[in-house]
């Protein structure tokens, strides 16, 4: 069965994404196009997790990412097959979660999927405590087209690969999108609040070198309230992300990004919010990720070997391919 597109009960409003719009104030300015892009899975995934899981009184560490919310669509890709970039990535909360892994995108392959020019971005997840885990997905190119390409980044998925068949080939789902969601006519709304910066360029130290990047400050936040037996429960979260982005670091452009994330909730007895508890922190929790080595020629672990080719290289294998039963001579 594909995956489902569409919103997920949970018995409480589940800690967002980084790949979510947050908080109640949206400000266009110049930077916001670029900004967009930096909107990603990152540093913010280990911190929201944990603290998601440490609202729930569980531990929980990053098993796999799945690395579609790091690509820059904002601009036109000059990515290759092959392509490939790394990122350490740590985190910890207040709680006491903490974690440590490193994370690679591969531009894997091409495919033309029911007549739509797609790439294939498979993503490794290494941890020294874990067993590596992988994931691919096939994105359609038209996502680069898009201005709103992080908002509505799940309608570009086309199919995904995340385990091995029986006979050890990979496991292809296509992507379906919900029933709810081809009904629903609020699907992507705009931002309540969005706040995005760019300021004055910093230098960054990394194992690839020095770079001097072009910092983006983004502050973010939402709020939901749900209703459980006689009490109303109001949680809120908000990330504040310092993006360091440059040019030469393929796919991505991110060389840095610091994300700082806190979880508040308050209650009060149903019907009665104006006697409603204070707005108390429950935890507050920090990820970085840092720009290890870039570069081309990897191979991908997922991703179909007929497919680990560009479009253009694929035609002209089929178009050398003699004609099956095709006879010479007169």
């Amino acid at each position: 069965m594909g995956d489902d597109l569409g919103p997920t009960p949970h018995p409480e409003p589940s800690i967002p994404s980084a790949l979510q719009p947050l908080s109640t104030h949206h400000r266009e300015n110049p930077s916001m196009r670029r900004a967009s892009r930096i909107l990603l899975l990152l540093g913010s995934l280990l911190a929201l997790s944990s603290l998601h899981a440490a609202a729930q009184n569980r531990p929980q560490v990053v098993t796999s990412v799945d690395g579609i919310g790091m690509i820059d669509y904002s601009r036109k890709p000059t990515f290759k097959v092959g392509d490939w970039v790394k990122y350490h990535m740590s985190g910890s909360s207040d709680l006491g979660m903490k974690d440590d892994y490193e994370v690679t995108v591969i531009i894997a392959g091409e495919e033309e999927f029911w007549g739509e020019r797609c790439v294939w971005i498979e993503t490794w997840t290494d941890a020294v405590d874990r067993s590596p885990r992988s994931t691919a997905t096939l994105m359609s190119y038209s996502i680069f087209g898009d201005s709103l390409a992080i908002q509505r980044m799940q309608l570009y998925r086309r199919k995904s690969i995340s385990s091995m068949d029986e006979q050890g080939r990979p496991r292809q789902e296509i992507v379906r999108a919900a029933a709810s969601a081809l009904k629903s006519r609020t699907l992507f709304k705009r931002p309540i609040q969005w706040d995005v910066d760019t300021l004055p360029p910093d230098t960054v130290v990394t194992p690839r070198g020095t770079f001097n990047a072009t910092r983006v400050s983004i502050r973010q936040g939402t709020g939901a309230t749900t209703t459980v037996k006689d009490s109303s429960i109001y949680t809120e979260a908000r990330e504040n992300r310092m993006s360091y982005m440059h040019r030469d670091i393929p796919i991505t452009h991110i060389v840095r990004e610091d994300v700082e994330s806190i979880i508040s909730r308050r209650t009060w007895e149903v019907g009665r919010s104006s006697a409603s508890t204070e707005l108390v922190i429950r935890d507050r929790g920090v990820g970085t990720a840092r720009l290890v080595d870039y570069g081309s020629g990897l191979e991908a672990r997922l991703v179909p070997e007929a497919f680990r080719r560009s479009l253009a290289e694929q035609k002209a294998a089929v178009a050398r391919k003699p004609a099956v039963g095709k006879r010479s001579g007169g």
